[in-house]
């Protein structure tokens, strides 16, 4: 990710500037009927606008070009030779420092600016700490980015507090790179982190969410658990894939959260299990598709379908049920899973239990696969009814989604 500029108040200071400076000559020309030359004031302009902007400062130059021919008609009543020349310059001088600032930025680091991805030609890291940490607070946000990441790299503790106040920077790029280096320093910055997860700044809590799972420290579940009632959707989300990150050691929290929980936090650990994988896991979900909370119910079906595989059997057993609402979340798991569970629920179409094979007819109708077009006419001789229309509602399903996906057209 690209560092951002302050633009607003690197523009404020150029404006600034440049309005003391025309007001100067104004006034004094009011006041006392004689001319300073306030131009040279516009040089104070050009060479932070340069050094900000680099080439760019072209724009700024034509800008105050234009500006002093405005000014001097409004105080001469004319525009002369002189005043043409003089506006002619800022425009060269503009254009000359700019070019040279950005010559000698290029020299002087050649930073890449994307996370985890160092620039050809970058510089060597410092190996003093105490420099590197006091250049986290530099002005250049360059400077702060390049530390932050030779910091996490050197791995050193005495870092973790400096870099921590980083994920309050201004500058996005920063940020990241600070998030970054903590997750490298390891154990040492889960106290800090755990703190930023009650930052009032919604980036920096999201931020140490994860860079929490990238450390993997257990010590982090509580704070990750409660992070999953956070008020806002996105931090909830990192909170909730730092906790499948870290694993077993969050199983047993997930778990009680799930049957205990607010319907936000549900949801949360639904994500969390469904990364998170496992026979356990799978039960729980399965449960949590008769959830009081929709969207409870639909993150688990979602959950289980990033599971895949692993969680059909269980699904399978699970349509032995006569409760309608957990029938129509395990089909609707069984969809989500998609082709990978074609197979089972094409065997599961001769399984004993009736209401096993209107379930895996159901479920292939979801799935939409030509595949299964062969099984499911078959079912079409079921002893049930309630399979056989199950068997045709499949098949109607596959032929209209095929036919829109223009697929070539299904036997009868």
């Amino acid at each position: 990710m690209r560092l951002t500029e302050p633009v607003w108040g690197r523009l404020a200071v150029v404006g600034l500037i440049t309005a003391l400076s025309v007001f100067l000559g104004l006034a004094v020309h009011a006041l006392f009927d004689t001319d300073i030359a306030y131009t040279h004031f516009f040089y104070l302009v050009l060479i932070p606008a340069a050094f900000w902007y680099q080439k760019r400062a072209l724009y700024v130059g034509l800008l105050l070009a234009a500006l002093h021919v405005v000014v001097e008609y409004v105080i001469s009543g004319s525009v002369g030779t002189d005043t043409l020349v003089r506006a002619g310059m800022f425009i060269v001088v503009s254009y000359l420092l700019g070019y040279l600032f950005e010559l000698s930025g290029r020299r002087a680091n050649g930073l890449h600016l994307h996370i985890g991805e160092p620039g050809p030609g970058a510089p060597a890291c410092d190996r003093d700490t105490r420099r590197l940490i006091t250049r986290l607070t530099s002005r250049d946000p360059d400077t702060r980015y390049e530390a932050a990441g030779c910091l996490g790299d050197a791995g050193e503790p005495a870092a973790v507090g400096p870099l921590a106040a980083l994920l309050r920077d201004p500058e996005s790029g920063v940020r990241w790179k600070a998030t970054e280096a903590l997750g490298k320093l390891g154990s040492p910055a889960v106290g800090p982190l755990i703190e930023s997860l009650q930052s009032e700044n919604v980036d920096v809590r999201w931020m140490a969410a994860i860079a929490l799972g990238d450390i993997g420290d257990p010590g982090a579940v509580p704070a990750l658990v409660e992070a999953l009632n956070d008020e806002d959707t996105y931090v909830r989300s990192r909170a909730a894939l730092a906790l499948a990150a870290i694993g077993e050691p969050a199983r047993e929290d997930l778990m009680s959260s799930l049957r205990a929980g607010n319907s936000r936090v549900r949801v949360g650990v639904a994500l969390a299990l469904g990364r998170l994988g496992g026979e356990n896991s799978v039960v729980a979900l399965i449960d949590a598709l008769r959830d009081p909370n929709e969207e409870v119910q639909q993150r688990a079906a979602s959950a289980l379908g990033d599971i895949s595989e692993p969680a059909v059997p269980s699904l399978l057993s699970a349509l032995q049920t006569d409760d309608e609402e957990l029938r129509q979340g395990v089909i609707a798991a069984l969809g989500q899973i998609g082709r990978p569970a074609v197979a089972s629920l094409a065997l599961a179409l001769g399984a004993d239990d009736w209401r096993v094979r209107r379930g895996a007819a159901a479920a292939l109708g979801e799935i939409n696969d030509p595949g299964s077009v062969d099984a499911l006419i078959e079912a079409l001789d079921d002893g049930r009814e309630e399979v056989r229309q199950a068997a045709r509602e499949a098949l109607g399903g596959i032929r209209r989604h095929n036919t829109n996906e223009g697929a070539p057209e299904l036997h009868d």
